[in-house]
């Protein structure tokens, strides 16, 4: 992860769901860094929308899994955002070239596998993402969610 970078990475829902927890992995910790996690929504061509989930910032200081309770329902079809902001220089699973990719984007000849968006200088999850959002073409925090 990279300090102040915010990420989202699309999912869609395969069935009705309750999300009650986010989590991602801290593979090396780092002293005062924190990871704040969330989910989107997406608006009607299935583009980020504004936040349902915005977790408070979880200490990053020892490894292990960091989780965020939440109550989420989410629709069989719906497409849905993960978001991971990092403050500090921990370190976590990620989605790279290695890995099964989530692709959004278009289709046209010679377009690299798109994975989400990010914006740097990030210091506290909006409820609104940043029109100034770029797309993320390489790896991002691997963040996973459970349901009930």
């Amino acid at each position: 992860a990279l300090n102040q970078y915010q990420f989202w990475v699309p999912f869609i829902a395969l069935e009705d769901a309750v999300i009650n927890s986010l989590a991602i992995q801290c593979t090396t910790a780092s002293a005062a860094a924190t990871v704040s996690l969330g989910i989107y929504a997406s608006d009607s061509n299935n583009d980020l929308a504004d936040a349902i989930f915005r977790s408070s910032p979880i200490s990053c200081a020892t490894t292990g899994v960091k989780s965020a309770p939440c109550n989420i329902a989410i629709t069989k079809g719906g497409v849905y955002w993960l978001s991971s902001l990092t403050i500090g220089t921990p370190q976590f699973y990620r989605n790279f070239s290695d890995d099964l990719q989530q692709i959004k984007g278009g289709t046209s000849a010679g377009q690299a596998n798109v994975i989400g968006y990010a914006i740097a200088n990030m210091t506290t999850m909006p409820v609104t993402p940043p029109s100034n959002k770029v797309d993320r073409n390489g790896a991002v925090p691997r963040v996973a969610f459970t349901v009930i």
